[in-house]
């Protein structure tokens, strides 16, 4: 009797698993085991041959090695670099305005031809008495336009040896010409030129009638003698060192000018918009001769006594 018994085995190779699958042949091997049991007197059957079975798995196209993209960075936020905030300035109070004086270069010898003076007669010059040493200067009179400004002048000019300035009708009407543009710049060609000048300006936010003559006497005190007397120092002196100021002194040098000796201003209202954006009185004066002379300013612009100080 015959007994047979089978015995497959199979391996197989498989791949890993990941995310993609890489392929390979496969090869499966299978063996047939034959046991065969033979009695005595009988022959023994003929061994079958191992039977040899190839399987055949046809390969797959090798996948592209695929690495995935970096994940993308974490935006970072950059903080702006703090500011220092300045607030606004306040608003701005009334403002006075003072334009550059000019230097004026020093004359050439000329034939100077009269100037005829508008219908309005010139005042005659009056006599005024030197107050001593010390004194205040007389109040300004809101019915005086013309003695006022005189006497502003004639104050600060006696602290500095400088004889009295008169009045001039024809430089007061060209003041008035160059006032009523209500443009803030010196103008100095009427009546052919030849005299000085100086400017100021004072705006305020409320009701500024009524304010004319103390605006004018202001103009000349507080502005141009007061507020530039400090910034001379040059006393003795032909002229300022070149990198002086002209604009810091040379109303004040004008005002004390020595050699000039006649005066006409004029304080006119100009509308807001114009010098300023409120209301304002604007003054000109006009000088003759005129001062600030290059090389001169050690004989016309002297020291002085040390006077109380006057103030509008």
């Amino acid at each position: 009797m015959k007994s047979s018994l089978f015995l497959v085995a199979a391996s197989a190779l498989l791949a890993s698993a990941g995310p993609l699958r890489k392929r390979v042949m496969e090869t499966d091997w299978v063996y047939e085991v034959v046991t065969v049991t033979v009695t005595a007197g009988q022959e023994a059957a003929p061994v079958p041959t191992a039977v040899f079975v190839e399987s055949k798995q046809e390969p797959t196209p090798e996948p592209i090695n695929y690495t995935p993209p970096p994940a993308p960075p974490v935006p970072t936020v950059t903080e702006p670099e703090p500011t220092m905030y300045n607030p606004p300035p306040p608003p701005p109070v009334p403002t006075v305005t003072k334009p550059k004086p000019t230097e004026q270069a020093p004359p050439q010898p000329t034939t100077l031809t009269p100037v005829v003076s508008p219908p309005t007669p010139s005042p005659q010059p009056t006599t005024t008495t030197q107050p001593a040493k010390g004194s205040n200067p007389p109040p300004y009179n809101p019915d005086n336009y013309e003695q006022t400004m005189l006497d502003q002048h004639n104050i600060h000019r006696r602290n500095h040896s400088a004889p009295d300035l008169v009045w001039d009708g024809t430089l007061a009407k060209y003041a008035e010409n160059t006032g009523n543009t209500c443009v803030f710049q010196h103008d100095m060609n009427q009546g052919g030129g030849g005299y000085g000048q100086n400017l100021a300006s004072w705006g305020g936010s409320g009701d500024i009638n009524g304010l004319r003559v103390k605006m004018g006497a202001s103009g000349v005190t507080e502005q141009w003698y007061n507020g530039e007397m400090s910034s001379w120092q040059f006393y003795g002196q032909p002229n300022a060192p070149e990198n002086s100021d002209l604009h810091a002194w040379g109303h004040f040098t004008q005002v004390v000018w020595k050699s000039s000796t006649k005066v006409g201003c004029a304080t006119v209202k100009c509308a807001a918009g114009t010098i300023f954006g409120m209301e304002s009185w604007y003054t000109v004066c006009n000088y003759n001769p005129p001062g600030n002379f290059g090389g001169e300013y050690g004989n016309n612009v002297l020291k002085p006594h040390g006077d109380q100080v006057a103030h509008v």
